[in-house]
């Protein structure tokens, strides 16, 4: 009996032990972030994806270790008064949030705190609206303004009433110069009275501030001396404050921090919240941890920071809600989102070695790391350690596990994504392989490297804004377009030839049009 004691014991321990909750527990608990602000093609923009990729995602991230996801759908999109057609589309979208419930996920949907469009967007469908450039910001000061779109606000909550939790950002985008912190807690209050008379379960959703670029002040961002940190936080402090003596319960907060402590907010709405106190209703958002914003779709490895940051967060693990990470372009940083949460709920899986960790997330996904990890990483190799002919190898395989059946898009596309991001790495790397000995060897090497950049681009169609449709080279990664302009400036000598050259080479191939192509050489040769 003793025996069979003692092996149970063993069993037990050796479970906790896996599950990473035996030594170093981490974060309670893990969210990610799902954000609906940007426009390229599908599957990249979470924009583009419909209820099934949704669904998917939520049950991809639970078996990654998350328990909670949030998500912008954008209502900020959804012009006054609501309309009939507006109304069932968001009553279709509760279907998504009953999706995150069945992914046994908590799901937080985030709003902007005064923003609504002109009426003239809605002769597009919600999720295919630009509401940048027609927003209106509501001075929350001024009944006349106020009263009327907090009801639509409250008439929005009447429908989308079964999520977890209700997160308002205090800007980027909304909020305005000036604004008091008794004009955000307007906002607060009246979403109160919205849950308390039409959710679910009001007793238990809870409404979040998320504290991130200070509210009242003009625009906060920026790296610089002129510019620092500590600026925000007159902005952020006053709030909270408020807060914590008159925001209805239950509430949580969402206190936002950059990923570098001298950048944009840097860690001072974390220090805040915990010099006052809120740290047991804090989840700390790791901003950027897992992929920077803006950036065009790139496999870019950012362990090194989620290392970092989520180490120093460490000292909260036992006494904040939790941790939450967001990624524009989820598709692109799958093996980031997978660090992430493995990292924060066990602290001691942030010292594993990059290859362990690809190799578990290789694992994961039932495929081979001897293809895979190459593939992850191929933005950082050069032709010596990267395969020639990885991206048919990749096209050759399968993703077998039950968790890659849940990749949005499918596995099968997400290995031709990978496929297609690396061929255009090693035409790149080929075409700047050796010096130019000519003026027509340096066009056409040229005009080949401009080629694999351009085609990776057709795959995703990334653009800053919706209305600009030709290639630039800001919708490049720019450690790939770095290199390219660095062969340029060393190996073309009559820089009229070489651009006349390569304009009519990707004319001809049908690259670019000519106007096009001549623009972006010209760019190249002055980077």
């Amino acid at each position: 009996m003793k025996f069979i004691k003692h092996k149970i014991l063993l069993f037990l321990l050796g479970v906790f032990s896996l599950t990473g909750f035996a030594q170093n527990p981490g974060f309670k608990h893990r969210g990610f972030y799902l954000h609906e602000g940007w426009f390229f093609k599908y599957p990249f923009a979470v924009r583009t994806w419909e209820r099934a990729d949704f669904a998917k995602m939520f049950q991809l991230i639970q078996r990654m270790g998350y328990d909670q996801v949030g998500i912008w759908p954008m209502l900020e999109a959804i012009p006054m008064p609501l309309s009939k057609v507006d109304s069932l589309a968001l009553s279709a979208f509760r279907g998504t949030i009953d999706d995150a419930h069945a992914a046994l996920l908590e799901c937080w949907l985030a709003q902007c705190p005064n923003l609504t469009p002109d009426p003239s967007i809605s002769a597009k469908p919600w999720n295919q609206r630009n509401p940048y450039h027609v927003w209106k910001n509501i001075r929350l000061d001024d009944p006349k303004e106020a009263l009327p779109y907090l009801a639509h606000r409250s008439k929005m909550l009447s429908i989308l009433n079964n999520a977890d939790a209700y997160i308002t950002i205090d800007g980027d985008p909304g909020g305005y110069e000036g604004a008091k912190p008794e004009e955000w807690l307007k906002v607060f209050l009246s979403d109160r009275a919205a849950i308390n008379r039409y959710g679910v379960n009001p007793s238990k959703q809870r409404l979040i501030p998320w504290v991130w670029c200070g509210w009242g002040t003009k625009s906060v961002w920026g790296g610089n001396p002129n510019n620092p940190p500590t600026r925000i936080k007159p902005y952020s402090i006053g709030p909270m404050k408020l807060f914590k003596t008159a925001m209805p319960e239950p509430w949580e907060m969402l206190p936002g921090r950059s990923h570098r402590t001298d950048w944009a907010n840097g860690r001072v709405n974390v220090e805040l919240a915990d010099s006052l106190g809120l740290m047991n209703r804090s989840t700390i958002l790791c901003y950027e941890a897992i992929e920077f914003e803006p950036t065009p779709p790139a496999a870019i490895l950012q362990f090194d920071h989620i290392r970092r940051i989520l180490r120093e967060e460490s000292k909260f693990a036992a006494t904040a809600k939790g941790v939450f990470g967001n990624a524009q372009q989820p598709v692109m940083v799958l093996p980031n989102i997978y660090f992430f949460a493995r990292g924060a709920a066990d602290l001691t899986y942030l010292n594993k070695s990059n290859e362990e960790i690809l190799t578990d997330f290789a694992n994961f996904l039932g495929g081979p790391s001897k293809l895979l990890i190459p593939a992850w990483d191929c933005l950082q190799r050069d032709l010596q350690s990267l395969p020639t002919d990885l991206h048919q190898r990749l096209r050759s395989i399968r993703l077998t596990s039950e968790a890659a059946q849940f990749i949005p898009g499918g596995p099968e596309r997400y290995l031709e994504i990978l496929a297609q991001q690396a061929e255009s790495r090693i035409k790149l790397l080929q075409a700047i392989a050796k010096p130019a000995l000519s003026d027509e060897q340096a066009a056409k090497n040229m005009a080949d490297g401009i080629t694999a950049l351009v085609n990776w681009w057709n795959v995703h169609q990334y653009v800053v804004s919706e209305t600009e449709v030709e290639f630039k080279w800001n919708f490049v990664h720019n450690s790939q377009v770095s290199i390219l302009a660095k062969w340029c400036r060393q190996n073309i000598k009559n820089s009229a030839l070489v651009s006349k050259l390569a304009t009519d080479l990707l004319t001809k191939n049908h690259v670019l049009t000519e106007a096009q192509a001549l623009q972006r050489v010209n760019e190249l040769m002055s980077k």
